[in-house]
């Protein structure tokens, strides 16, 4: 490894130097024994988009799920998704694939490495690298629990008097967990649930396995490495245990381990916070490659249910610089509930209150966290995408298809790489049904499915299922052929009535201008040509439009819901 002395100068920010060198070495000489080979391309163009979905999102008898998810794309989205990310698909004990039990296998439900294999001839893969807790069931924990060599060591115990209140907590549950080892009772830190036991890194063993883990993905063939719940990694009494120094010390660890295989290879960090927490993750360019949008759903989801675009609009135009080779993860919906904590500082707690209400109204429930205080507060809301837009403030309409499409269409018009969730392209409701059996609030949006039902649910061309997906088809389709759209395109938000948002996206190599316009609201409104920086309006400059849209010497008339992107 070339960078060896850049990787120990990395580590000695963590360890001793002492230890620094030896896991420098180490590193250096496993990253001298990857062979595959990987493209040397862009790290991103405007044709990317992802795919998130569940290795076992569809199911098809006699066949793994991963090949029916292989088929499902080449049946119902062909070429419309350029990466495809696997949520964790190794064997698991609970939290959909989150307690990982062994993170070197493909869970045998699922189907096997071959099978991932084969994903990978259409489409770049993202591996979910689940690095802050492992599964209670795990062989390390089991080690810890007999007290045996090394899993003894991997772990962190407190006394349960310690006072643990500075800690941030994603979740309402006790942090220190009570365990029966071979040494007795002993308290164990889990940050998610006492089956998600939380690594000790500061055990420089647990690093360097960890680094394994990462070098063997990239070796079964991903290309982009998903670092889950990263926040939480670093553990201190006295602090927050939250974005530590040593934390983002790690990441760049991984970075460095990364561009030392290929300069292709992509780290995406995924931190549930507000956004000035969550961009700090770029750290100088020299940490994750993307973060995830993570304000975008939550205040996307406000403005389309109040039919205001004034916060949205606020935060755009507020939206930092980033550094160069770095861009957002665009999306509106995930595996997870819709965060609510990327809002704070944005939207008033009035207006989360409200936000929170509507969607209950809607059949959507909300999962707490506790504060240090030891008060509760809502963390995230967990409901559909698609039913989260069935009507507004004012109550349910018949507009929810039209607000979940111009929900889309809006996303993929911002700056960064947009990402998709496997249930929006099948307008897929609250699963009621499977949160009746789980009784966990996340799986509302978990529904999986037979390739059978897929088909049957898409059958009928006017209904909502098929509008939805062919719209998003549409869209996708056109999307790839702007080059104003490249994820570090320039951006620039208009500052127009607060029924409308619109974006201006100049590209730095072609020079496509494209002026994105909607109207977020269940009303019809004009907008002024001049606003727009356009002389005079002409129908065949509409690169991508939907919903009614009036054209005139001086306006733009958009009726509810309606989008234009428009070259200028």
């Amino acid at each position: 490894m070339k960078s060896q002395a850049r990787l120990q100068a990395l580590l000695g920010d963590i360890y001793s130097s002492e230890t620094a060198r030896l896991l420098a070495e180490r590193i250096s000489k496993r990253v001298s024994e990857v062979s595959v080979q990987i493209a040397d391309r862009a790290l991103w163009c405007e044709s990317d988009v992802l795919l998130i979905t569940y290795a076992d999102s569809f199911s098809e008898e006699n066949q793994p799920p991963l090949l029916s998810l292989k088929q499902f794309l080449r049946d119902y989205a062909p070429g419309l998704f350029s990466q495809v990310h696997l949520l964790p698909f190794y064997p698991y004990t609970s939290d959909d694939g989150f307690a990982v039990s062994d993170y070197l296998k493909v869970a045998g439900h699922n189907g096997s490495w071959s099978d991932i294999d084969a994903l990978t001839n259409d489409h770049d893969l993202v591996f979910d690298y689940v690095i802050n807790h492992g599964s209670s069931q795990h062989p390390r924990f089991k080690e810890f629990l007999d007290d045996r060599p090394p899993g003894n060591q991997y772990f962190i115990t407190a006394d349960p008097e310690t006072d643990v209140s500075k800690v941030t907590r994603p979740r309402a549950s006790s942090l220190l967990q009570e365990y029966q080892t071979a040494k007795g009772v002993q308290f164990v830190w889990c940050t998610f649930s006492r089956d998600q036991v939380d690594w000790n890194f500061a055990n420089p063993e647990v690093l360097y396995d960890f680094v394994e883990v990462f070098i063997q993905y990239i070796e079964h063939g991903a290309r982009w490495l998903r670092i889950d719940a990263i926040a939480y990694l670093w553990k201190q009494l006295g602090t927050n245990c939250v974005h530590l120094p040593q934390t983002h010390g790690v990441v760049k660890v991984l970075r460095a381990v990364a561009d030392a295989i290929s300069p292709t290879i992509k780290l995406l960090t995924e931190t549930n916070v507000p956004q000035d927490e969550n961009l700090s993750y770029f750290g100088d360019g020299d940490e994750a490659h993307i973060v995830y949008n993570f304000s975008l759903p939550p205040l996307l989801t406000h403005t389309l249910l109040s039919g205001d675009s004034g916060h949205l609009t606020r935060w755009c135009r507020s939206l930092p610089a980033l550094p160069p080779g770095c861009t957002l993860l665009n999306f509106t919906a995930s595996h997870d509930g819709v965060g609510l904590r990327p809002a704070e500082g944005i939207l008033s707690e009035r207006e989360t209150k409200n936000l929170v209400n509507c969607l209950r109204s809607f059949g959507g429930l909300v999962t707490e966290r506790r504060r240090p205080d030891g008060s509760l507060s809502p963390y995230e809301a967990n409901i559909s995408m698609f039913d989260a837009f069935k009507g507004t403030v004012a109550g349910i309409d018949s507009l929810q298809t039209e607000r979940f499409l111009l929900s889309q269409c809006l996303m993929l018009a911002l700056k960064g790489v947009p990402a998709l969730y496997y249930n929006s392209l099948l307008a897929t409701p609250n699963n009621l049904e499977g949160l009746k059996a789980t009784g966990r609030n996340r799986t509302i949006n978990r529904r999986k499915w037979t390739l059978t039902e897929v088909s049957e649910r898409l059958d009928p061309v006017d209904g909502q299922p098929r509008r939805v997906l062919d719209g998003l088809r549409t869209m996708l389709n056109v999307r790839r052929q702007q080059t104003a759209f490249h994820p570090e395109s320039e951006q620039v938000c208009l500052d127009l009535d607060t029924q409308l948002f619109a974006i201006k996206r100049t590209a730095a190599n072609s020079g496509q201008c494209l002026i994105c316009v909607f109207n977020v609201s269940d009303k019809s409104t004009q907008v002024p040509v001049a606003d727009l920086g356009v002389v005079k309006l002409s129908e065949r400059r509409a690169v991508y439009r939907t919903g009614d849209l009036r054209f005139d010497r001086e306006t733009l008339g958009m009726g509810p819901y309606a989008a234009i992107w428009y070259e200028i």
